[in-house]
């Protein structure tokens, strides 16, 4: 096998045990099922992994994306993933529904306003 071929296994492989770590945590230990926000929580935590995924395993996959544009791109997408996963994990319970929507969404909003550009940019 490659290197590019090792490294794409390797990079799908802990995007995939951390999907497996924070489902775990979301229903084994927070029994998040059960409440109020679960959907949402799901949705937003669905739509982090899946962008985690795509910007970590795209440059093995298409068109390789600029190494100046890549690693900010990368690490803006660690820390809205973080900062995803505190808001679901500590405001899941206790916080109104329609708020916690609101707040996912503006971190959401915030994410692709930065990562955006920086994916673009990195195409060209």
């Amino acid at each position: 096998m490659s290197k590019k071929g090792i490294s794409a296994t390797l990079s799908a492989f802990i995007v995939c045990f951390y999907a497996v770590i924070i489902m775990y945590v979301l229903f084994a230990v927070l029994h998040v099922d059960t409440l109020a926000n679960f959907i949402a929580a799901l949705i937003f935590e669905i739509i982090g992994i899946i962008l985690l995924g795509y910007f970590v395993l795209c440059n093995f996959a298409l068109k390789p994306i600029k190494t100046g544009y890549f690693v900010p791109l990368i690490m803006v997408t660690v820390i809205y993933t973080v900062i995803l996963d505190i808001i679901n994990m500590a405001c899941v319970a206790t916080m109104a529904h329609s708020l916690f929507v609101l707040i996912n969404l503006i971190v959401l909003f915030v994410y692709c306003v930065v990562s955006i550009p920086m994916y673009i940019m990195g195409n060209r």
